[in-house]
């Protein structure tokens, strides 16, 4: 939020993208507190007078490239679960996963098009 209001101030005229997760609950009324506070951050980011703003929420990002979690238990889960994220990015790529190169071109594309 800290980001965005500053940027608003210094440019409104530009497109704002907000890059947020799936689960969150943008009625901010829902049972989980996480899901509500990305909800109200994703609610207050597409209130401010950009020219656009966008929130996305990611299911999955599958680390490449030997990129490796700092966390033991995502490097885990990461290795428990490769074979199924596979078929998952296989089954339904555009809807659920995202590699990050390819989110990063793709909100890129967004913002300058607008």
């Amino acid at each position: 939020m800290a980001a965005a209001t500053v940027l608003v101030r210094l440019n409104p005229a530009m497109t704002f993208v907000f890059v947020s997760g799936a689960g969150s609950d943008s009625t901010e009324r829902g049972r989980l507190m996480w899901a509500r506070v990305k909800g109200r951050t994703e609610n207050a980011v597409l209130r401010m007078p950009f020219k656009a703003a966008f929130a996305f929420r990611p299911g999955v990002v599958q680390p490449l490239h030997g990129v490796r979690s700092r966390t033991a238990v995502c490097r885990v889960l990461y290795s428990l679960t490769a074979a199924l994220l596979c078929l998952l990015l296989a089954a339904c790529y555009s809807l659920l996963a995202a590699c990050c190169s390819q989110l990063a071109a793709r909100y890129s594309r967004l913002a300058t098009r607008g």
